[in-house]
């Protein structure tokens, strides 16, 4: 009986526009005082302990690196590098919306600001190029969801950072040794994220074989100044955005970075590259861009 009233108050609270973390949260914390191994005391100080740790740092961080990527022209020049590579074959541009969007959501944690940052690039062109309104929009909003088992997805660090410090006291009181190892999470979603792809990709291609005309390259924006763009060209122009996965897990697997020193140097590399070297982001934009990120 207790639990349909919970659950009455919580769709009530939700219905007239509550926020929806306090919505979950005040399940949980209702739920953790039915728990035997769980007391109130040992949840507070879980939370306590959590908002102490060092990774946490590695959340802004890596959020503010994929706001100044996508509020510079990284995204126009990774859907041009991915149009000299798969530009001849059918439904290639619905394969580069793919990959751009599930690299984008990786280093912002959340589908929102990849729609928001690449729907206004991606979505016309797809149009333009002939797809189906109802399959540009589900291929967006999809693409966009793929990245996060992706490292550094930001939300599988907080998944890592709460069961480290709940799930280290229910076992302790449970005589079971259990860790959430963050770096173990990284690798367990490359092969499902990547399956994802490919068979994403797969019926991108299957879906308009019959149509050739459905490529990257029949798309106005893989031209600039009416000129198609040379793979040499492509790579020159990604050439500073190239090696950010090596930074994120090469430093992170060979042991030279932690989760959140990687998020610091991934943050100040994108800050000298868009902000310094490159300069598609002025000074004065930097204080909007990190109170959004």
């Amino acid at each position: 009986m207790s639990m349909i009233i919970v659950g009455i108050v919580l769709v009530v609270l939700a219905l007239i526009g509550a926020p929806l973390f306090v919505v979950i949260a005040a399940g949980a914390l209702w739920n953790f005082t039915r728990d035997e191994f769980l007391s109130p005391v040992s949840v507070s100080e879980n939370f306590y302990t959590m908002a102490e740790t060092p990774i946490l740092l590695a959340i802004p961080l890596f959020t503010f690196a994929g706001y100044v990527l996508s509020e510079s022209q990284a995204p126009n020049r990774l859907v041009r590098l991915s149009d000299v590579l798969l530009g001849k074959l059918p439904g290639s541009f619905a394969i580069v919306t793919l990959v751009v969007c599930a690299f984008f959501t990786a280093f912002t944690g959340a589908t929102g600001i990849t729609i928001v940052a690449l729907g206004a690039l991606l979505y016309p062109a797809l149009r333009q190029s002939g797809y189906q309104e109802n399959f540009s929009l589900g291929l967006v909003t999809t693409g966009g969801s793929l990245g996060l088992l992706f490292a550094p997805s930001l939300p599988l660090i907080l998944y890592g950072i709460v069961t480290q410090q709940v799930g280290r006291s229910y076992y302790e009181k449970a005589d079971v040794i259990a860790e959430t190892s963050i770096d173990n999470l990284f690798i367990a979603g490359i092969v499902p994220g990547i399956l994802m792809i490919v068979m994403l990709g797969v019926y991108c291609w299957w879906a308009n074989r019959n149509n050739p005309q459905m490529s990257v390259q029949s798309s106005s924006k893989s031209k600039a100044d009416g000129e198609q763009y040379s793979i040499a060209k492509a790579f020159k122009d990604a050439i500073w955005e190239m090696p950010l996965p090596l930074i994120v897990l090469g430093g992170i697997y060979s042991g030279y970075f932690a989760v959140s020193e990687a998020a610091a140097v991934t943050a100040l590399y994108v800050f000298i590259v868009e902000v310094l070297i490159l300069r598609e982001i002025p000074f004065k934009r930097l204080p909007g861009l990190i109170r959004e990120s």
